[in-house]
């Protein structure tokens, strides 16, 4: 039996608070010398970067629908062992899945890993109708161990009375905090959540003012006690062994990694160095040549923000495109796919970006790609068998525009989501394959293996042709 002390922060819906609340309450336990594990539900980049800050470790994402029960589980143990008290934040609506029965939802993750969930309540407009929707989802599953309510955006004293007085009667719930209205809502957000972390000077600022909200405003006593009466785990799997591989420790793994290209999960890059890889980081903010290196992954991020930086940087892009011609494999999600097509186009003004893949992007105001999706590997390309199902998910705000590009040159079918364009996703030229489709290393186990094996055949090659010179 391994005690791990846990909750989650849930909501009624998207938008009432729960990234912001559970930031502060990372951040106000950590004020209390407490080691604190976080993790959040769903694909999710930049509250996990938000949370991890606050909690000073890597933030973890569980995700049913990314990798099985078992592996999720696995994760989520390997991640709080040895930290006092385990933070998981969901995400949309407690009970908001893929379906009408709320498959892959945050509630069905508190079952898996039998969490206390507290409920965060958007008071808003609203007094005894707050208890009817606490009580609506006490009621929904009673297997779901709702133990606790916090009320957020609160007008007042009156109405904070009202709203407990009404949630404790009908619903047997207690509420444990309270937070006035306008109290966290001065973060700077974009699309559907925070700014990223990698554009905020002062995010510990933001994260202390979270905390002292939290301290002013929640029971924290009260909260680590419900942490610590989360039952114990009888079934924590295991923790995966893996050894180096003497072939490995000799490659470099670029990972275009700065305030423009920034979204990538932890287990992504830990899967590349766990056999004895390097990972080497670069940024195409400077101008300076890539360094040498045997493989690159660049991950999503937000362009269009450096989109003028991106293209005056020249000396990076001539060097990167001339590596890729050289047979440099790449593997380029999202934002990745982006700067490596000819060209990106923001409110009619168009950014040359490096070229590899002879297609444009056109940035659009509203989502062209949000959710979950699945694609069938129909094509030869550098890092997946054909036949291959993989799982993932996409969240772009860019489109394609290409009269060049058919469907046979693409490396996925999709079965679900969007992808380029409705049907087809992955564009693979040389050794790069570019895709809106974000993996998961430990759902997509093949996806590391393939990159390392990529990057061993490069610098078999990168070695043969320095012993001809």
């Amino acid at each position: 039996m391994q005690k791990i002390p846990r909750l989650m922060i849930g909501a009624l819906k998207g938008g009432a608070g729960k990234t912001l609340l559970t930031i502060g309450i990372a951040a106000a336990f950590m004020n209390r010398g407490l080691s604190v594990a976080v993790f959040k539900k769903g694909p999710d980049y930049i509250d996990a970067g938000w949370l991890g800050k606050a909690a000073r470790t890597e933030c973890r994402n569980l995700d049913s629908y990314l990798f099985d029960a078992d592996t999720l589980t696995r994760s989520f143990c390997a991640g709080a062992m040895n930290h006092e008290v385990s933070m998981i934040e969901g995400n949309r609506g407690l009970f908001d899945g893929v379906n009408a029965s709320g498959e892959y939802s945050s509630a069905e993750l508190a079952k898996l890993l039998k969490t206390p969930v507290v409920l965060v309540v958007d008071a808003s407009k609203m007094t005894r109708t707050a208890a009817a929707l606490v009580l609506g989802c006490k009621m929904l599953d009673p297997s779901v161990s709702i133990k606790a309510v916090v009320l957020n955006r609160v007008a007042g004293s009156r109405h904070e009375k009202t709203l407990r007085e009404s949630i404790e009667e009908y619903c047997s719930i207690p509420v444990i905090g309270s937070v006035n209205k306008l109290s966290l809502d001065n973060f700077p957000q974009r699309h559907l959540g925070l700014l990223p972390l990698y554009e905020h000077s002062g995010a510990n600022d933001l994260i202390q003012q979270a905390a002292h909200v939290v301290e002013q405003s929640l029971d924290l006593d009260n909260l680590l006690n419900l942490a610590n009466s989360a039952e114990p785990f009888d079934d924590c799997p295991p923790r995966d062994e893996h050894q180096s591989n003497r072939d490995h420790m000799r490659l470099k793994i670029g990972v275009l990694r700065d305030s423009a290209f920034q979204f990538y999960y932890p287990e992504n890059l830990d899967a590349l160095t766990r056999t004895g890889a390097e990972l080497v980081e670069i940024t195409a903010l400077e101008a300076r040549s890539i360094p040498a290196m045997d493989a690159l992954y660049i991950g999503g991020g937000f362009p269009e923000t450096h989109a003028e930086r991106l293209a005056e940087n020249t000396i990076f892009k001539k060097s990167l495109l001339e590596a890729v011609q050289k047979g440099l494999p790449v593997y380029a999600e999202c934002g990745g796919l982006m700067y490596l097509a000819r060209q990106l186009t923001i409110d009619e003004t168009t950014y040359p970006m490096v070229g590899v893949f002879e297609v444009d992007t056109v940035l659009e105001r509203r989502p062209q790609g949000h959710g979950y999706m699945m694609v069938d590997v129909v094509a030869q390309n550098p890092f997946f068998a054909v036949g291959s199902i993989l799982k993932g998910h996409e969240f772009h705000y860019s489109y394609i525009r290409s009269d060049k590009v058919e469907s046979s040159s693409y490396a996925f079918r999709v079965t679900r989501g969007h992808g380029i364009n409705g049907a087809y996703d992955g564009i693979f030229r040389y050794n790069a394959l570019g895709t809106y489709l974000h993996l998961h290393a430990l759902g997509t186990p093949q996806w590391s293996t393939a990159i390392l094996i990529q990057a061993a055949k490069y610098h078999k090659t990168c070695l043969a042709r320095e012993k001809d010179d």
